[in-house]
């Protein structure tokens, strides 16, 4: 996830599966990649037939949380990577709807990460984090930015010492 435990994802739709791909990267899976597919037919085609997952039946705490006894789930493929996007492969996965929610669990390594629409200010913040990090990534846009900048202070500096001059 990037900055502040929040990762954004694009999500679109090809047919009945749902693709989610990253909008903002980690270590793991960087952006632009995809994150995790979910086949939203009705019936999952697999060697055994028709496979369709039962929803989750909530307890009746969780139940009165949410407003309703039982949640949606869906068969999808996550994706894992080590460190630099390396040995990546995909993995069994559950999308499961939660009210204006939504949560991806990857259930192999047993991770699960809840999903809703970001507020416009969430949203800028996580470009602009990303934005950051792509530049720490890219050392001579880095130094071209400071140099840049130490240029454009040099210039003010000038142009105040010299205009300091003309008033003694």
């Amino acid at each position: 996830t990037s900055g502040g435990g929040f990762e954004m994802i694009n999500v679109t739709y090809a047919g009945d599966t749902l693709v989610a791909t990253k909008v903002t990267g980690d270590q793991n899976v960087p952006k632009g990649e995809v994150s995790f597919t979910v086949d939203l037919s009705p019936h999952i085609h697999s060697d055994k037939g028709m496979l369709s997952l039962e929803p989750i039946e909530l307890n009746a705490k969780a139940s009165r949380q949410w407003g309703k006894k039982f949640l949606p789930r869906y068969q999808g493929q996550g994706q894992v990577a080590a460190e630099g996007f390396t040995n990546g492969k995909w993995i069994e996965g559950q999308l499961i709807l939660v009210g204006r929610f939504f949560s991806f669990a990857w259930v192999p390594i047993g991770h699960q990460v809840f999903f809703g629409r970001p507020s416009s200010d969430l949203t800028l913040k996580m470009l602009r984090e990303q934005q950051e990090d792509d530049l720490k990534r890219d050392q001579v846009s880095v130094m071209r930015e400071a140099a840049h900048n130490m240029m454009e202070e040099t210039y003010w500096i000038e142009k105040d010492d010299s205009f300091q001059g003309g008033w003694e």
